[in-house]
């Protein structure tokens, strides 16, 4: 049985790049591989679990894959180690690293500026890289800056979008999704309070606002958000498990995403959203996106679906103008659910077999 490797340094954070490594493990291991998890301990496979209803049973964890890779060691004992496996999936932390199995594929869900190294110990690394792949055109755009075309490979996140579903009368709900902590870029949930208190007092005394997402330890950024949302229908949902996502986005009607805001998308690609997984789940449960126009955002919301925005003002008028028509509401939220589909699972699975096998 030929053997696969998966590494990301950050799968404790459960981030939409995590759901993405271990989703990936997943198809690997369906696709026949004996697939191993580099990682320290055997607690994250139930964590991943309950997150994000994935089923990773088959998953091996292997502590020593995780010391070889995260610290340094020779080179000899790297190539030794590493050689063994058909197939590593690395994702990268802005650096490249040496691998030596049969196939070595290095995934940026972040579009770095610049590439960790120097050029010329890059320039043998790159040599033993089979396939760099991004999560979006917005990374492979930013990154072919620095890397060879010729071993681009755009693979969008998968999203369960069969998992989620509208409910039969929508609730006067807009919901937002997002790390209240994020590691990379802020979701600036901060300027969604702004947006809401901004709207006419028929609407906020009707609709409620619902911030759901995880929070490791920097309960401050969270307390900061509940003070500036205080005397407001706003609610903080932290650290849902996917069967409390699944409901919230099915009776929601509107779906807010700031991350982005006010970024110059050319100066700090880092700092915007790089694809949108969060907004893809929210538009397959039928919610209207009126997200911020920076980064992969562009590439799933089209004027058939909903909206992108470039101010507060467009995020107060877009959602004004919604809810004020019924028929847009429903018209926008069937070609949302449509749209959806092209970045489900099957998509996702069928692109990995033209690279795996």
């Amino acid at each position: 049985m030929k053997k696969a490797l998966i590494y990301d340094p950050y799968l404790d954070t459960l981030g939409g790049g995590e759901r993405y490594s271990l989703t990936f493990a997943q198809v690997v291991c369906q696709l026949g591989f004996q697939t191993e998890l580099a990682w320290k301990d055997k607690s994250i496979i139930s964590k991943a679990e309950n997150r994000f209803g994935l089923d990773l049973k088959n998953l091996k964890i292997n502590p020593q894959a995780f010391n070889k890779l995260s610290l340094k060691t020779n080179l000899f004992s790297r190539y030794l180690f590493t050689h063994q496996y058909d197939l590593i999936f690395y994702l990268s932390d802005g650096s490249l690293p040496f691998l030596f199995g049969k196939k070595n594929l290095i995934h940026f869900q972040v579009p770095f500026t610049k590439i960790g190294g120097s050029k010329i110990i890059n320039f043998f690394k790159l040599n033993l890289i089979n396939k760099f792949i991004y999560n979006s055109e917005f990374t492979r755009q930013v990154l072919e800056k620095k890397l060879p075309e010729n071993k681009s490979f755009v693979l969008y996140p998968p999203v369960a979008t069969e998992e989620f579903r509208p409910t039969i009368e929508k609730e006067k709900l807009i919901l937002s999704v997002g790390r209240f902590d994020s590691p990379s870029h802020s979701k600036r949930q901060d300027i969604l309070i702004k947006a809401f208190k901004k709207l006419p007092k028929k609407i906020t005394s009707q609709y409620k606002l619902i911030f759901a997402g995880g929070l490791m330890d920097q309960a401050q950024q969270l307390d900061f958000l509940k003070k500036l949302a205080k005397d407001f229908r706003v609610e903080f949902r932290v650290n849902p498990n996917f069967i409390e996502l699944k409901q919230l986005y099915s009776r929601a009607q509107i779906y807010w995403h700031a991350a982005g805001y006010e970024i110059d998308e050319t100066q700090n690609p880092e700092q915007v959203e790089h694809f949108g997984i969060t907004t893809v789940e929210a538009m397959s449960a039928g919610c209207v996106p009126v997200v911020i126009n920076r980064g992969g955002q562009k590439e799933i919301v089209t004027p058939k679906c909903g909206f992108l925005c470039n101010s507060l003002s467009d995020i107060t008028k877009f959602t004004h103008q919604l809810i004020d028509s019924e028929s847009a509401v429903k018209i926008l939220s069937q070609n949302a659910i449509i749209r959806s589909r092209l970045f489900n699972l099957s998509h996702f699975r069928e692109k990995i077999k033209t690279i795996v096998i």
